[in-house]
C-alpha cells in the first residue's frame, strides 16, 4: 500500500492496457474494470493481475535460522513449547515506559511478580498476537513498552526481527524479551534455575553433550525454594571468609575501591543479568551476576542462549497455511469459495490500492522498513519531543537510540551489535552465514528516519491493533489511513515515502479490501501446539 517499484508500475500499466484493449473488444462486458474490479460472476481478472494474486499463495516452509541448528529438533521444539507458557521466566512489575521513566499501571503493582509468560503478549491461538494489554494500543509487561507486540506466529519469516529490525534471530529476540525491564523483567540466572528446577533432564538430553549444565554435583538436590532456605547447610550459607567452599560459594572483593576487604557469595545466584558493571558486593543495588567468576557468567549464557534457541524452535512450528485465499487460489479466479465482495478486494490488492508493492510474497511483507505516516497514539510511545541530546536512553538529536525513528536506529543497533547476531563465533550455530550482510551494511539514510517493518497480512483479521504502535483498532482504519496518503501528524513531509499518496478509493472499495484481507486467516493452529506443556519433574 506504500511504495511502487519499477516492475509492479510496469505490471499496473501492463495490466490497464490489456484491459483498455479488452473493453474495447466487449470482452468484459458488464465489468467495471475502470477501477480494476470485476463486478459479477462472469468476470475475469486479466492473466498479469491474477499472476500477481498467485504469488501471494502458500508460504513455502521458512528459511532455516543460521544461529540455531535446534530448529526442526522435536525434542527442543517440546521443550521451547513448555517455556513459551511457563510464567516462572519473568520477574517483578518495574512500572518503567521504553525510556525508563514511570509508566501507567503495569501487569502487577511495582515489585510484585508480574506472573508473565511469552504467551501472555504472544498468544498462538491468536495469531500470535498480544489480546491482553489494556488499554490495547502498545503491550504493557513490567512496564510499558513503546510498540505493539509483533505477532509470533509467521515470525520465522522475517530475516530481521521487532518492528525496527534490531536483532537477525528469533534466538536474540527471545533473549531480549526475557530481560527487558518492560517486557517480562527475567534474569539468565533466573532462567537457569528454572531449568534446574523444572527442565534439567529435558536439557542434558538436548544440550547436555556439548554443552554440560553448570551446576555442581552439590546442587543436585538443591532447587531454588530450598536455595533460599535459611536452614540451609554450611555449603550454600556462602557467609564465612574463613569457609568459603569453591564449589557453590566465590571469595570476592567487597567493593572497588580497592579496600582489599573480602565476602563470600554463592557462586550461582538465583537471580542476576549481565549490565556490563564491575563486582560491588557493598552496593545493595550490584547485580550478583557481576560477581560471578567470568566462566561461570559464560556457563549461564549458555544457558541462557539454549532456553532462547528451544523457544525459537518452537516458534518455528507457528505458521499460518492454508487460509480461504490460498485455496481460492487454487480453485482458481472463477471460484465462490471467497465472495465476490473479498474477490474485488483482491483485485484492488494488486491494482488500484497497491498493496502488493509492499505487502508481496507469500507473506504478504517485502520484509522492508518505511515511513507510512503513522499518527501518535498518546503516553508512553516516545516523540522525538522526549529525547534531547545527551539523553543517554534516548537522544534524536545527535542521534543516539532515538526511539521513534524506527528502522534507523534498530537496523543501527543490528550493525553495531556483534556479539548477539548471526555472524557471533561465540553464541551462533553458522557464524560464516552472510544472509543478513545486507542489513549489516545497509545505509543509515533519511530513508530510515521513522520506518517500520512492513508486516505480513497473513491472520491480520486476529491481530488487532494495528500499525507498530497500535494507533489504530480496526482493519477499516487502516484502510482508510492508506486511502488518504497517511497522516502527516508528527511525520515530516520529506520523511513520508513518496509513493504514499491518496488512493481515492470508495466506502465500497474500502470495504472490499478489508474483506479481502479477512480471507488471509489461516486453519487453526493444532490445539496441542498452543496450549501450555505440563513442564518435567
Amino acid at each position: 500500500m506504500m511504495r511502487e517499484g519499477l516492475g509492479i508500475r510496469r505490471a499496473r500499466v501492463g495490466l490497464r492496457a490489456a484491459l483498455t484493449v479488452a473493453i474495447a473488444g466487449g470482452a468484459f462486458s458488464g465489468c467495471d474494470w475502470v477501477d480494476g474490479v470485476c463486478g459479477d460472476g462472469e468476470c475475469r481478472f486479466s492473466e498479469r493481475s491474477w499472476s500477481l494474486i498467485e504469488s501471494l499463495a502458500h508460504l513455502p516452509p521458512p528459511d532455516p535460522d543460521p544461529a540455531n541448528k535446534y530448529v526442526g529438533n522435536s525434542d527442543a521444539e517440546a521443550l521451547g513449547q513448555q517455556l513459551y507458557f511457563d510464567t516462572a521466566l519473568s520477574g517483578v512489575a518495574t512500572q518503567t515506559d521504553a525510556l525508563g521513566r514511570p509508566s501507567p499501571p503495569a501487569r502487577a503493582p511495582k515489585g510484585v511478580p508480574t506472573q508473565l509468560a511469552c504467551a501472555s503478549c504472544h498468544d498462538p491461538a491468536s495469531g500470535g498476537s498480544d489480546r491482553t494489554s489494556v488499554p490495547g494500543y502498545v503491550s504493557v509487561g513490567a512496564g510499558w513498552y513503546d510498540v505493539n507486540s509483533m505477532p509470533t506466529v509467521n515470525s520465522a519469516y522475517y530475516k530481521v526481527k521487532y518492528w525496527n529490525g534490531r536483532y537477525d534471530s528469533l534466538v536474540w529476540q527471545a533473549m531480549a524479551v526475557i530481560e527487558s525491564p518492560f517486557s517480562m523483567n527475567g534474569t539468565r540466572l533466573q532462567v537457569a534455575w528454572r531449568i534446574h528446577d523444572a527442565y534439567r533432564a529435558t536439557y542434558d538430553q538436548i544440550f547436555g553433550a556439548e554443552h554440560p549444565f553448570p551446576f555442581p554435583a552439590a546442587f543436585d538436590d538443591i532447587t531454588t525454594e530450598s536455595f533460599q532456605d535459611q536452614a540451609l547447610d554450611a555449603r550454600f550459607r556462602c557467609s564465612s571468609v574463613d569457609e568459603c567452599p569453591a564449589e557453590t560459594c566465590r571469595l570476592v572483593a567487597t567493593s572497588t575501591s580497592g579496600t582489599g576487604k573480602k565476602t563470600c557469595v554463592p557462586r550461582f545466584p538465583l537471580a542476576g543479568k549481565s549490565n556490563g558493571g564491575g563486582c560491588d558486593a557493598e552496593d545493595p543495588e550490584h547485580d550478583p551476576f557481576d560477581c560471578m567468576a567470568p566462566e561461570d557468567q559464560e556457563a549461564i549464557t549458555r544457558v541462557y542462549v539454549n532456553v532462547a534457541k528451544a523457544i525459537a524452535a518452537y516458534e518455528y512450528l507457528l505458521v499460518s497455511r492454508n487460509s480461504l485465499f490460498d485455496r481460492w487460489v487454487d480453485e482458481g479466479p472463477d471460484s465462490d469459495l471467497i465472495s465476490s465482495e473479498a474477490r474485488h478486494g483482491a483485485a484492488l490488492f494488486v491494482g488500484k490500492a497497491s498493496c502488493i508493492d509492499c505487502h508481496s510474497t507469500p507473506l504478504l511483507s517485502d520484509n522492508d522498513f518505511h515511513n507510512i505516516g503513522v499518527p501518535h497514539p498518546g503516553a508512553p510511545v516516545p516523540t522525538e519531543a522526549d529525547c534531547p541530546e545527551g539523553d543517554p536512553r534516548c537522544d534524536c538529536v545527535t542521534p543516539k537510540n532515538c526511539q521513534p525513528w524506527g528502522a534507523f536506529t534498530g537496523l543501527g543497533k543490528l550493525q553495531a551489535g556483534t556479539e548477539f547476531r548471526i555472524d557471533s563465533v561465540q553464541w551462533s550455530d553458522d557464524p560464516e552465514d552472510r544472509s543478513r550482510q545486507d542489513y549489516y551494511a545497509r545505509p543509515l539514510d533519511d530513508t530510515l528516519i521513522g520506518a517500520w517493518r512492513t508486516p505480513g497480512l497473513r491472520d491480520v483479521a486476529l491481530t488487532a491493533p494495528y500499525m507498530h504502535n497500535g494507533a489504530y483498532k480496526t482493519l477499516l482504519e487502516v484502510v482508510r489511513h492508506y486511502n488518504e496518503g497517511g497522516t502527516s501528524e508528527g511525520v515530516a513531509p520529506e520523511l513520508k515515502s513518496k509513493h504514499l499518496e491518496p488512493l481515492s478509493m470508495s466506502d465500497d472499495e474500502m470495504n472490499a479490501l478489508v474483506a479481502f484481507l479477512k480471507t488471509l486467516t489461516g486453519e487453526p493452529l493444532p490445539a496441542s501446539l498452543v496450549r501450555p506443556m505440563t513442564p518435567s519433574p
